[in-house]
Formats: structure tokens, sequence, C-alpha cells
């Protein structure tokens, strides 16, 4: 049961501050209408994406590992699934930047 507290707290800390700045970019976006807020909100949604389906592989991969009782094409499954979207988290890495420059954007033309 520890684990899994800690498991739903890592989740918390990971997941909940990228669902509020996503809902907060949609709701500038729905205020201002233009490219800038835009990048913003689809940013954000992009890098909340991204560490969700990070966590869900990390998740998949320590629960295969972790029962004594798998069999090997399982594991090799698992294997497959995570060596073919280890490039999710680099999207997540796009989607930052473009929230950072439309922030940046949006700033300097309302400033």
């Amino acid at each position: 049961m520890d684990t899994l507290l800690e498991t739903l707290f890592l989740t918390l800390l990971l997941v909940v501050p990228f669902a509020a700045l996503t809902a907060a970019g949609v709701l500038l976006w729905r205020h201002w209408r233009s490219v800038a807020t835009a990048m913003i909100a689809l940013g954000f949604a992009v890098t909340l994406l991204s560490v969700a389906s990070g966590l869900f592989a990390a998740y998949k991969t320590y629960a295969v590992l972790s029962d004594p009782t798998s069999a090997f094409p399982a594991q090799q499954g698992t294997f497959f699934f995570v060596a073919h979207y280890h490039r999710v988290p680099l999207i997540g890495v796009l989607g930052m930047w473009a929230a950072a420059a439309g922030t940046l954007w949006h700033v300097k033309r309302h400033r």
C-alpha cells in the first residue's frame, strides 16, 4: 500500500500542475483569441499528454518487472512499448518551448 500512495503522490505532483496550466492557457485563449495564447494552451496540453504517457510507460514497465510470475513474452512486449514510445517526452519539451514562446509573445504584445 505504501508504494501505491507514493505512486499516486508522484502522479499528482507531475500531472496536476500541467493540468492547471493547460486550463489557464485555455481560459487565456478564450479571453484573447490570438496565436500566442493558442500556443500557450496547446503547448501546455501537449506537455500534459507527454507527462501522462511517460508515467503510463513507467508504471507499465514497473508492473511487468515487479511481477515474478510474468512470462518472458510479456516482458518483451513491455520493453517493445517503452522502446518505441520513448520519443513522447521530447514532444513535451517542444510543448514547453511553444508555451514559453507564446507567453513571451503575448506579454510583449500587451505590455
